[in-house]
C-alpha cells in the first residue's frame, strides 16, 4: 500500500509492533477530542454544548441523495463539497467520541456516519478519482485526508478491516509522492501529517516512515526540511519572517499551520521509534518568540501576516491565534520537548488567551478548551506581554508594542508582494501592502475583527498614499512584487523604531516618500514628494476607523462633533483649522504640519462575497452596516511634490493631545524627498534616502539611522545603522562629534576610521552590507562629557553572563531578554555635573523612555584610554536595571 514512487526504503527491519500502533491511534485520537479530561470549566461545557449543538444541526440538515449528503454541498462531485462533507462528518464524529456530548456513542450517529462515508468512498472520492480540470488540488491533497484520517481514528473500533483499508488506501493515492521539490513549508507538513495518519489507520509502517521523514526530506537531503530556516523561497526565514508561495508574509496564515501540523505530527510520534529528535526543533523552538509572538496582539494574529485570509469570514484574527496556541500545547504534551520550553509554552498559552478581549467570541475548540484547563490546573503563570519594536526585513513588516495599543505595518518592495489575490479571495486588496498602518488598541479591541474587510474603504487604508481612481476587483492569481527597493528601518535598544518605504502604487499613478517613527506614546508619520499622474486626486489616509456599534464621541480642537452623546453627525469637511483631533474609540491625533485636513463620516454597507467568491465563502452573503469617521490629507489633483506629517496617539486622553499638540516633544527636523527624520531629547531618528546632514552625523549613503544616548545614566551614543533596499555592499556615515570618545562595542560588520590616530570626536563609520537583508547594525561609543569611569563597567563578563544564562532562563522572564540579552550592570559611578551641549547637538531633556544598554550581538570590545582616577563624592548614582525588555486549518493553494 505504499507509495513506491518515494525512493525512501520500507525500513528492512519492524520497528512499530501492534501494541505501537494501538498507542498511536490513541495520541491522535487525544489530540482530536483533548484526552478525556474531566469537565472543570465553563471554557470546556462551552466548547462542549458548542460541538454538540453544530454535529445535531449538522445531522437534522442531512438530505442524502444520489448528488448529495446536504443540499446546500451539491453536487457532492466539487472537491469543496466532498472535502467540506467531510469535515463536517468530523464535527459528528467527535460528537459521537466525548463522554458528556448528546451524541457520546449513539448507535444511531454511528450507522449516520458509516453510511456517509460509504457514499462518499463508492461514488466520489476513492483510490480511483482523478481530479478533474480546474479543481483545487488541495483539495485532494490536503483538506480531505485529513479529515478523513480523524473521522477514522475516532471510529476505529466501529469501522471494519476492510472499512479502514480502503480510506488508508484512499488517502496515499491521492497525496501522491512527497518526493517533490515544490513541496514546502505548511503544505508539506501537513500532506506528511496526513500520510503518517493513513499508516497509522491501516498499520502500514512503510507510510508512517514516509511521512515522519518527509518532515525532515529526507529524499534531497533536508533542502525542503520544515525544521530548517530558509534563504529563499517558502518557510522559515532568520529575523522572524514567514514566507509562502514565495514572495508574501504569511506567518499568521500558512506560518500557522506549518507550526499546528508540525506539533501535531511531533505530539503523536513522541512515545514511537519515529520521534522526532528534540536537536532538530530548535530552529521551530527559537521560532516561537521572533516569528509568532511579535505577531499576536489580545489573543489575536494581527492582519497584515494573514495574506488573502483576512479576506474569510469564518477565519478571522482569533482563529489563527487559537490555532497557534493549539501548537504550542502540542509541543508542549511530550517529553522530548525540553522542560523549560514546555513551561514557556504553557506559559505563553495561558497568557495570549487571557490577553482575548471577549474569550466567547474567540470559539475554542474543544481540545483548545481542554488544553487551557490543564494549564490553568497546572497553575502555569502567564508570559509577559511583548514590548517593543520587532521589525522583520525579509517580509518588510515592523511590529510595534506599548501596554495598551500595538501597531503593525505592512510593506512590499521588489523582494515583497504588495498583496496575494488568489482562487477569487482577496478582491479589493489593491493597497494593502503600500504602507498600510494597522493601529490596535484596547479601547476597541475588536476593530479589525467586527466586519471590517467587507466595509472598509480601499481608497483610504490607514497610513497609505494612493490616487483615487477606481481599481477593478482582482480575481486573477497576483504574484509580482512591488517596484521599488526601499521598504524597511531600524530598531534602536529595542524599545522604538523607525521604517521608510518608497512607495509607488501598483498601477504606477501614485508615488510618496513616507516614514513612520514608532515611539513610546505615539508614532510619527511623515510623507513627502507625494505625486500623481493618474488625472485624480492623491490621498494620504490618516484614520478610517470601524467605529464601535455602542458609538463614540469625537472632537476637534476640543469641539465635539456629535449630534448626541456618542454618535457622531453624518458629515464631510475640509478644516485649515484643525491642530488635534481625538476619537473616544482609539485616541488623539495631531496635525503637526497646520495643512487642511478632510474629516468624513459615513456609513458603509458591504458583503463578505464582495472581497472573497471561492465556493467556501460564498454562504457569506448577508448586507453588513458599519459607521467609520475618515481622516485624510488631500494633495489635490496629479500633484507633484506634496507632503504631510502627523503624530498618532493611541489610548491617550483629551488632554494628552492637547498638550501634545500645544507643545510637541518630537521635532521634525527634515521633511524631503532626500532626507526625513525628527528629533526628540537626545535621540535622532532619520531616513537618508539620498544621504545627508543631521548636527554631527553625514550619511553619504542612503541609510535608516537612529542615534542617541544608551547605557545607565546615558553613559554612551549608540548609532543604530541598516540598509532598507537591501541591496548595497556597504553604507559610509561620518560622525564629527566631540563628544564621541572611545568605541565601547561594535557588530562585526562595522569598520571604524578614526580622523587622526588617538584622538576621538571624528570618526567614519563603515557598514559591510552585503548578504545583511536589511537588518541593524550598532556601534556604541563613550560620551566624553560624561564623567563616569569605563572599568567600572566590565561589559564582556555581563555579555557572556547573559548569553549563557539563556539556556536555563526562567520562562516567566521577559522575551526580550530570552531573545536578544541586553546586559544592564548595576554599578556604582562618579558623575560630575551635566555637560554642556554645542549648536546642531541634541539638548539635554527628560528621556520619554527607559535606557537600554547596546545589544550583545556579535560584538568587539575595545577599552578606550583610562582616564585620571577623580576622587569619588560622598554619594553615587546607582544604575537600574532594563525595565523596559521584550516580554514575549489553512486552506493551500
Amino acid at each position: 500500500m505504499a507509495d513506491t514512487s518515494s525512493p525512501i526504503p520500507a525500513a528492512p527491519v519492524s520497528l512499530l509492533s501492534p501494541a505501537h500502533f494501538q498507542r498511536l491511534r490513541q495520541r491522535w485520537k487525544d489530540t482530536i477530542t483533548g484526552s478525556h479530561m474531566r469537565v472543570t470549566s465553563d471554557d470546556v461545557y462551552f466548547a462542549l454544548s458548542k460541538l454538540s449543538g453544530t454535529a445535531e444541526q449538522y445531522i437534522n440538515n442531512m438530505q442524502p441523495s444520489r448528488l448529495h449528503i446536504w443540499e446546500d454541498l451539491s453536487p457532492i462531485h466539487s472537491s469543496v463539497n466532498f472535502r467540506k462533507s467531510y469535515e463536517r462528518l468530523r464535527t459528528i464524529s467527535q460528537s459521537y467520541s466525548i463522554p458528556g456530548s448528546i451524541h457520546y456513542h449513539d448507535l444511531n450517529v454511528q450507522e449516520t456516519i458509516i453510511q456517509s462515508l460509504d457514499f462518499i468512498s463508492s461514488e466520489i472520492y476513492n483510490a480511483s478519482v482523478v481530479q478533474a480540470k480546474g479543481e483545487n488540488w488541495w483539495n485532494f491533497r490536503i483538506g480531505a485526508p485529513l479529515a478523513l484520517v480523524d473521522i477514522a481514528i475516532l471510529l476505529y473500533e466501529d469501522l471494519t478491516p476492510r472499512r479502514r483499508h480502503e480510506y488508508g488506501a484512499t488517502i496515499v493515492k491521492n497525496i501522491g509522492s512527497i518526493s517533490q521539490r515544490s513541496l514546502k513549508g505548511a503544505n508539506r507538513a501537513d500532506i506528511c501529517l496526513a500520510l503518517i495518519g493513513a499508516g497509522i489507520i491501516t498499520n502500514e509502517e512503510a507510510d508512517v516512515s514516509r511521512g515522519r521523514w518527509g518532515l525532515s526530506d529526507k529524499d534531497f537531503d533536508g533542502e525542503n526540511s520544515i525544521f530548517r530556516l530558509v534563504e529563499t523561497g517558502e518557510g522559515l526565514y532568520e529575523g522572524g519572517s514567514y514566507i509562502s508561495h514565495e514572495i508574501f508574509p504569511y506567518s499568521g496564515g500558512y506560518g500557522v499551520q506549518h507550526y499546528y501540523s508540525l506539533s501535531k505530527a511531533v505530539n503523536i510520534l513522541s512515545k514511537s521509534p519515529y520521534r522526532v529528535d528534540a536537536n532538530e526543533l530548535r530552529v521551530t523552538f527559537a521560532a516561537v518568540n521572533t516569528t509568532f509572538v511579535p505577531v499576536m496582539w489580545r489573543g489575536m494574529m494581527m492582519a497584515h501576516i494573514r495574506g488573502r485570509d483576512i479576506a474569510r469570514k469564518s477565519e478571522p484574527d482569533a482563529f489563527w491565534g487559537n490555532l497557534f496556541v493549539q501548537s504550542l500545547l502540542y509541543f508542549s504534551d511530550t517529553d522530548l520537548v525540553p522542560w523549560r520550553f514546555r513551561v514557556h509554552f504553557k506559559s505563553l498559552a495561558r497568557s495570549i488567551w487571557e490577553a482575548a478581549p471577549l474569550p466567547d467570541l474567540f470559539g475554542l475548540n474543544i481540545t483548545q478548551a481542554f488544553g487551557l484547563q490543564k494549564i490553568l490546573l497546572e497553575r502555569i503563570p502567564p508570559a509577559p506581554s511583548p514590548l517593543g519594536t520587532f521589525t522583520t526585513p525579509m517580509s518588510d513588516r515592523v511590529m510595534h508594542h506599548r501596554p495598551e495599543w500595538a501597531a503593525a505595518l505592512a510593506m512590499s518592495s521588489s523582494r515583497i508582494g504588495r498583496y496575494e489575490a488568489l482562487n477569487q479571495e482577496n478582491l479589493q486588496p489593491w493597497y494593502q501592502g503600500d504602507g498600510f498602518l494597522y493601529v490596535y488598541t484596547d479601547k476597541d479591541p475588536l476593530h479589525f475583527s467586527n466586519d471590517y474587510w467587507p466595509t472598509m474603504d480601499p481608497y483610504h487604508s490607514p497610513g497609505v498614499t494612493n490616487g483615487q481612481n477606481i481599481q477593478p476587483p482582482n480575481k486573477a492569481s497576483y504574484k509580482f512584487t512591488a517596484y521599488k527597493d526601499w521598504a524597511g528601518g531600524v530598531d534602536w535598544r529595542g524599545d522604538i523604531g523607525l521604517a521608510g518605504l518608497d512607495a509607488l502604487s501598483n498601477d504606477k499613478g501614485s508615488s510618496a516618500k513616507k516614514s513612520w517613527f514608532f515611539l513610546l506614546n505615539s508614532i510619527i508619520a511623515l510623507g513627502a514628494g507625494c505625486a500623481g499622474i493618474s488625472g485624480t486626486e492623491v490621498h494620504t489616509t490618516i484614520e478610517s476607523r470601524n467605529l464601535p456599534v455602542v458609538g463614540s464621541n469625537f472632537s476637534i480642537n476640543g469641539e465635539y462633533q456629535t449630534m448626541t452623546p456618542g454618535w457622531i453627525k453624518p458629515w464631510e469637511e475640509t478644516r485649515t483649522d484643525a491642530n488635534w483631533a481625538y476619537l473616544d474609540s482609539f485616541g488623539g491625533y495631531v496635525f503637526l504640519d497646520h495643512e487642511p485636513v478632510t474629516f468624513k463620516h459615513e456609513r458603509r454597507k458591504g458583503r463578505w462575497t464582495d472581497i472573497n467568491q471561492y465556493p467556501d465563502y460564498l454562504g457569506f452573503n448577508q448586507d453588513i452596516t458599519r459607521e467609520y469617521l475618515t481622516i485624510y490629507r488631500n494633495h489635490g489633483v496629479d500633484p507633484t511634490d506634496g507632503h504631510y506629517a502627523y503624530a498618532l496617539l493611541p489610548s491617550a486622553n483629551p488632554d494628552d493631545t492637547s498638550n501634545f499638540a500645544a507643545s510637541p516633544p518630537v521635532n521634525i527636523t527634515h521633511n524631503t524627498p532626500r532626507l526625513q527624520a525628527i528629533q526628540f531629547n537626545n535621540t535622532v531618528m532619520a531616513n537618508f534616502w539620498s544621504g545627508g546632514t543631521i548636527g554631527y552625523l553625514t550619511a553619504i549613503t542612503p541609510c535608516s539611522v537612529t542615534w542617541g544616548y544608551s547605557g545607565v545614566e546615558d553613559k554612551y551614543i549608540t548609532i543604530s545603522i541598516s540598509d532598507p533596499t537591501q541591496k548595497a555592499t556597504r553604507l559610509v556615515l561620518f560622525l564629527d562629534d566631540p563628544d564621541i570618545g572611545g568605541m565601547v562595542e561594535k557588530d562585526d560588520s562595522i569598520v571604524l576610521r578614526w580622523g587622526r590616530v588617538g584622538e576621538t570626536g571624528s570618526v567614519t563609520i563603515t557598514v559591510n552590507v552585503e548578504e545583511t537583508h536589511g537588518r541593524t547594525h550598532r556601534v556604541s561609543f563613550e560620551r566624553i562629557s560624561w564623567r563616569g569611569t569605563l572599568e567600572d563597567l566590565p561589559w564582556r563578563p555581563q555579555i557572556e553572563e547573559i548569553k549563557n544564562a539563556t539556556s536555563t532562563i526562567s520562562t516567566t522572564t521577559s522575551l526580550r531578554l530570552w531573545q536578544r540579552p541586553h546586559p544592564r550592570p548595576t554599578v556604582s559611578l562618579t558623575q560630575s555635573s551635566k555637560p554642556v551641549h554645542t549648536a546642531g547637538k541634541p539638548g539635554p531633556a527628560k528621556a520619554v523612555f527607559p535606557t537600554a544598554t547596546p545589544k550583545a550581538n556579535k560584538k568587539q570590545n575595545k577599552s578606550p584610554p583610562k582616564p585620571k582616577p577623580k576622587p569619588k563624592p560622598a554619594s553615587s548614582a546607582t544604575g537600574t536595571k532594563n525595565k523596559n525588555n521584550r516580554k514575549q486549518n489553512h486552506k493551500s493553494s
